[in-house]
């Protein structure tokens, strides 16, 4: 049965879960450094314009298939082109594949490219480049996406511009999950690379997205060039010639660099202290771009005090998730109970109820289970964690003052480390942390979510929590190859409410981001839901005016 690439609303679950039913196709986690000189103003280049964007991270890895870190994402997600993108409705759109079709009742996914895609080299794109990126993504276990390529039995490439993957079973959510996550790369350049999961790929770039990137210099900027056969860009070509990426040391330098017009548009969201003098400035707009992530506090599964699931617990009633929406978010921003985001509103179990905010009874939560405080300075012998937070993101850094604050109330001493990003990262995939504070950035359909970060055999998946939980795994493994519509979503609850329970992470909120850029210089941009991808998508770039 064939589908085309649909309009599809990301929170639709009677549309995701009749696909699993019908299995037909639908046509969808940065140094500062010097910047003095970072010139002043959005100037002219030849042949167009140069936009400037603040980031406050460098690049981390050049390497698309295992990159993770938010600058590396926007500058390698312009550069490398995605079967599907996702638009700013939530809703999977084709780029490189014109639409994708199912067979053998859903255990086969063929997807249909365009034949108008060329690398920078002058090579085409072909369906031998995704296959190549797809084997070289499962031979290696690359990133997030060798998760989603698990059912993958073998890949057929059956003529240039079609690909088949053949599942070991039906797996719903596999083509818009692959589809959007998994960047194309260069067959012809990546398979004389040797080993790919150390390959740096940090020169000499071949690209076929939107912009490619030119040239690099750490602890500076990073600088992309317009890609003239991008067949997405208006007609003539994108307006927006260069792409440059400068670095700040700090998202306030980064705010008076664009009030000064050194740069044009800010990569991260405004913090909420900040929109308001921001909005009353005539050269500045904002826009508000909605969110697919949430901000949570996960803990390390792996440490021996935070493995007994009533400190979880204990942690989990010594954060006011009310207060922080409205004073640290200023009301704008809605509380979460278990894992599943409510923007996905047929799957939340909205049966759970948020642990209370009770210091004292987490006290004696505590004591019930054993912990005591031996030499009476009020604070527990044994529960003293390190609270790891991006140091970037300024709303959690308060968060984090104010969760430290309400955790000493119980006995609990949290000493907080707001680190630089990419060093956040690095600790966090590595385990090297006992509580994590941080926002996921895109989450495009539940199923994914809970594999990505609860299987414990997931592959190149985002178990920050590095639970090994054989229960847990079970009622994941059985809901992803579950075809019933009702029973698929009340497994999905069933896994909500055991996560809720165990208290594996403390879900804190989901707030809409704003944007902020020199509306008397650009217009036009296309932006995509989430921090992660906001306005900076090789898609929404390629858009941008010229304001006259």
């Amino acid at each position: 049965m064939n589908g085309k690439i649909g309009r599809v609303r990301a929170t639709s679950a009677a549309l995701i879960v009749a696909a699993m039913v019908t299995a037909t196709g639908c046509s969808l986690n940065e140094g500062g450094g010097d910047t003095s000189d970072a010139g002043s103003g959005s100037g002219e280049q030849s042949g167009g314009a140069t936009l400037r964007i603040g980031t406050t991270t460098d690049v981390e890895n050049f390497n698309p298939l295992q990159s993770l870190s938010k600058t590396d994402s926007w500058i390698l997600n312009a550069t490398y082109p995605t079967l599907l993108r996702i638009d700013g409705n939530a809703q999977k759109v084709p780029e490189l594949a014109e639409e994708y079709t199912t067979e053998a009742d859903g255990s086969i996914v063929v997807f249909h490219l365009r034949d108008d895609f060329v690398w920078t080299d002058g090579t085409p794109v072909t369906a031998t480049d995704v296959a190549f990126t797809a084997q070289s993504i499962m031979d290696y276990q690359l990133g997030n996406v060798a998760a989603k390529l698990t059912w993958v039995e073998n890949i057929e490439v059956r003529d240039e511009q079609t690909v088949a993957f053949h599942l070991s079973e039906p797996y719903a959510p596999f083509a818009e999950g692959v589809g959007f996550w998994m960047r194309i790369v260069p067959e012809h350049i990546f398979s004389e690379a040797g080993d790919l999961s150390q390959f740096a790929n940090d020169s000499d770039w071949v690209g076929a997205g939107a912009y490619v990137l030119d040239s690099a210099t750490p602890g500076q900027r990073y600088t992309l060039k317009a890609n003239e056969n991008y067949p997405h860009a208006p007609e003539g070509g994108a307006a927006v010639e260069t792409v440059e990426y400068v670095v700040y040391p700090d998202v306030n330098t980064m705010i008076l660099a664009l009030r000064n017009g050194d740069i044009d548009l800010m990569g991260t969201p405004v913090p909420v202290s900040a929109v308001a003098s921001l909005e009353g400035d005539e050269n500045i707009a904002i826009e508000t771009v909605e969110s697919l992530g949430f901000a949570h506090l996960t803990y390390n599964m792996q440490h021996p005090v935070l493995a007994d699931q009533a400190v979880r617990q204990a942690l989990s009633m010594v954060v006011d998730t009310e207060s922080i929406i409205e004073t640290i978010l200023q009301g704008d921003g809605q509380q979460m109970t278990g894992p599943i985001a409510p923007i996905f509103a047929d799957y939340d179990n909205t049966e759970l109820q948020p642990y209370p905010f009770d210091p004292a009874g987490a006290r004696s939560l505590l004591e019930s289970a054993g912990y005591a405080d031996a030499d009476g300075d009020g604070m527990f012998d044994e529960l003293q964690f390190e609270v790891v937070c991006d140091q970037s993101n300024a709303n959690l850094t308060r968060v984090a003052e104010v969760v430290r604050d309400s955790a000493a109330e119980a006995g609990i001493q949290l000493n907080l480390a707001c680190i630089e990003r990419n060093t956040f990262l690095s600790r966090t995939r590595e385990g090297d942390y006992d509580i994590d504070l941080s926002q996921w950035g895109v989450f495009d359909n539940p199923m994914d979510q809970l594999r990505s970060t609860y299987l414990s055999s997931n592959p190149g998946g985002i178990n920050y929590n590095l639970v090994q939980d054989p229960e847990l795994d079970a009622l994941v493994n059985d809901a992803a190859v579950t075809a019933d519509p009702e029973a698929f979503v009340e497994k999905i609850k069933g896994i909500d409410a055991y996560v809720h329970d165990q208290a594996l992470l403390t879900p804190l909120y989901v707030e809409d981001f704003r944007f902020a850029y020199r509306g008397d210089r650009f217009a036009g941009f296309d932006p995509s839901p989430s921090d992660l991808l906001g306005m900076v998508t090789g898609f929404s770039l390629s858009q941008v005016e010229q304001v006259d």
